[in-house]
């Protein structure tokens, strides 16, 4: 440096340089940089934010596992570096006239396309920059803005897609909040359903007890009444025996023989105490909790699955004990993957992967529908294909001149005419991949798939109009028939 002179600037930190001052996540200079025990830096709130959702904790990087969030040890010398990488920047940016190329002191008129930096004319003959592609600031400029600017413009469309998914967890929240309460309820009212009947039982087991203990307390009332006429009547004899005895000889043997008489009347022994005078306790708590029990199976259906209104199509409307569905007019319901949109079909409760299983379905009048099983959902929504090569296997009827013949999702025809089917029994064998189909009422079989039924399947309806100026009828599961087997003890 000269006297008086101006010293050089300082040269301008390298693009590797830079690159190792980035954060693997989110690829901008560190920002409270951790550091993990494999030895990897990052902005403590990228890591932090990639291990929100994570069952177990690891490197982003080289997936070694960590421990707990203590192991994040804060980097104060990458955090120097940062900070005095973006003060010089800064302060480069700030000075005027143009950039000029750290090695040569040249104006940087020109990009190079495979390093991404700016360089100078001597840069681009020199051996670094050998067989690269060059080109001039404003054309390179110009093209990566309208890169960018379609990279913006594609952000933008994903802030609004992250907006419409943020505003469907909003409706879905709002509607679980009405649902919460609805459902809340509900069950107060199905409890209180068994505990009026609980009270009912009760109240009549109490009943009979007070009966019980009326009738015996009146029969030992009436023994203890006799007991004391008895009592009376023999004080009596024995008075009038101490009388006869005071009495002369010739009255006393006058008086003998009816003395004896009226004493052999009188001189029994007491009843003794029948069986049956104390109260039965078995007969009012012998398993008093089953009897009752048994009586509350009159009062409760049970089925082998409930409808799920969470699948049900906004054409549906799903009963409060969730065993019958009605096809009405269409209403606008939360956007739920389960749910069904383009057909007014709706799902079964329960799903099956092993085993056989049963159940029935009361048709309601309904002359278009569809009764069978179906795949769980592969993708995000439900497929608009519903048929065999979709995972839906079901058998089904149409209104019209061909209704008498019941088709299948294969598109196959059953060969048995149907005329009144009023029932439909399903018959599930997952592990010999049957399902199987039979008029409940007539025990005719209609239609029998043969599929491996891969993963969980679950009953599938399809829930069609009535014809017109008809009121609308409800496709019902029938329920089960309860047996009770009593056997020997444990």
């Amino acid at each position: 440096v000269e006297p008086g002179g101006t010293p050089p600037p300082a040269p301008a930190p390298s693009p590797r340089f830079k690159e190792e001052l980035l954060c693997p996540i989110c690829y901008d200079p560190f920002r409270e940089a951790v550091t993990l025990c494999c030895g990897h830096n990052f902005c403590k709130a990228c890591v932090s934010r990639s291990w929100a959702h994570q069952p177990r904790h690891a490197c982003p990087v080289c997936k070694e596992e960590v421990s707990s969030l203590d192991d994040l040890r804060v980097n104060h010398t990458l955090n120097n570096l940062v900070e005095m990488l973006l003060r010089e920047e800064s302060r480069r940016g700030a000075q005027a006239g143009p950039a000029l190329c750290a090695l040569h002191g040249q104006e940087a008129k020109l990009f190079c396309q495979e390093d991404k930096e700016l360089v100078c004319p001597a840069c681009q003959a020199s051996k670094p920059h050998e067989g690269h592609k060059v080109r001039p600031v404003g054309e390179t400029a110009k093209d990566y803005r309208a890169k960018w600017r379609n990279m913006e413009n594609s952000l933008r469309d994903k802030v609004k897609d992250f907006g419409a998914v943020r505003r469907s967890y909003e409706s879905i929240s709002k509607h679980n909040q009405v649902e919460v309460a609805r459902l809340e309820g509900q069950i107060r009212e199905e409890f209180e359903k068994l505990h009026e009947f609980l009270r009912g039982e009760e109240k009549a087991v109490l009943s009979e007890l007070q009966e019980e203990a009326r009738c015996k307390r009146g029969l030992i009332e009436g023994k203890i009444k006799k007991l004391s006429e008895d009592s009376d009547a023999l004080l009596h004899e024995v008075n009038q025996l101490q009388a006869d005895l005071k009495e002369d000889d010739l009255s006393f043997l006058r008086k003998h023989k009816n003395r004896k008489r009226r004493i052999a009347c009188t001189a029994e022994e007491p009843e003794a105490i029948p069986p049956g005078m104390l109260v039965d306790v078995p007969k009012f708590l012998g398993s008093l909790q089953y009897n009752v029990w048994k009586k509350m199976l009159d009062i409760i259906t049970v089925v082998p699955f409930s409808f799920d209104p969470n699948s049900a199509a906004g054409w549906l409307s799903v009963s409060s004990n969730l065993t019958s569905v009605t096809n009405g007019s269409y209403k606008l319901l939360v956007d739920n993957p389960e749910r069904f949109s383009s057909a007014p079909c709706i799902l079964g409760s329960q799903g099956f992967s092993k085993g056989s299983h049963v159940w029935e379905v009361d048709l309601g009048g309904l002359t278009n529908w569809r009764v069978g099983v179906a795949k769980e959902r592969s993708g995000r929504r439900w497929n608009f294909h519903h048929d065999a090569r979709s995972g839906f296997w079901y058998i089904y009827r149409l209104q019209g001149a061909d209704n008498e013949m019941c088709r299948a999702s294969n598109s196959a025809r059953s060969e048995t005419v149907l005329r009144d089917l009023k029932r439909i029994r399903v018959e599930l064998d997952c592990d010999e991949g049957e399902l199987s189909f039979y008029d409940a009422d007539h025990k005719s079989h209609i239609y029998t798939f043969h599929e491996h039924f891969s993963g969980e399947v679950f009953p599938y309806f399809y829930v069609g109009n009535l014809m017109p100026d008809t009121p609308p009828g409800s496709l019902r599961i029938c329920p089960l028939r309860i047996r009770i087997k009593e056997d020997l003890p444990l």
